[in-house]
């Protein structure tokens, strides 16, 4: 958790110094994004995935509104590897974001997965490290509907996993408690 808050002030940090591009920033505590997203990853096989995004601190640079803050997420994801012929493979990650007039959202972070095996699933491998990750998003109706890509480390390939760098695509659902950030009073889901 202390890396997270290193990397969340040292991106604050850096906002605060670029001050003579950078407008009006202010803090919306209420600007949480819980997101459900389902994909593939290419190489291994689908996924599903639960987020929750916290972006207070509020900005206007180039034009644009940006928020920025933390993530975590947690993805599931089914592959056929070298050692077990199909499991599920279940990944744990966190990091900054920014989130750009309600339709881009970039993330970076760290994440580990996990595998659970044998009878029972009462075994488990987790990767031996914590491995990045970059998340690139849009919205093309600024309605809370995604379009991503993803690439993250599973960790070390040798438990079974035949990969070594995860490449996924997914569409996600993202729900912006506070809609007025971005100039948006109203709120349709469809």
């Amino acid at each position: 958790m202390s890396l997270l808050l290193r990397v969340t002030f040292s991106a604050f940090l850096l906002l605060a110094s670029t001050r003579n591009h950078v407008q009006a920033l202010e803090f919306r505590p209420g600007l949480a994004i819980p997101g459900l997203r389902a994909g593939y990853i290419f190489g291994a096989g689908i996924s599903f995935g639960a987020e929750i995004s916290y972006t207070p601190f509020v900005f206007e640079m180039m034009n644009s509104r940006h928020a920025t803050g933390a993530y975590a997420s947690l993805t599931w994801f089914h592959s056929k590897g070298e050692m077990y012929t199909q499991t599920w493979y279940k990944t744990m990650s966190t990091g900054v974001v920014l989130f750009s007039d309600n339709s881009l959202m970039i993330r970076a972070g760290v994440g580990k997965s996990v595998l659970r095996w044998e009878r029972n699933r009462m075994n488990k491998t987790k990767s031996k490290s914590i491995t990045p990750e970059l998340d690139v998003s849009y919205s093309p109706l600024q309605k809370g509907e995604y379009i991503g890509y993803r690439v993250f480390s599973p960790g070390n390939a040798c438990f079974g996993l035949d990969i070594s760098s995860a490449h996924e695509v997914y569409a996600a659902y993202r729900y912006n408690f506070d809609r007025t950030v971005f100039h948006d009073p109203e709120f349709h889901l469809f």
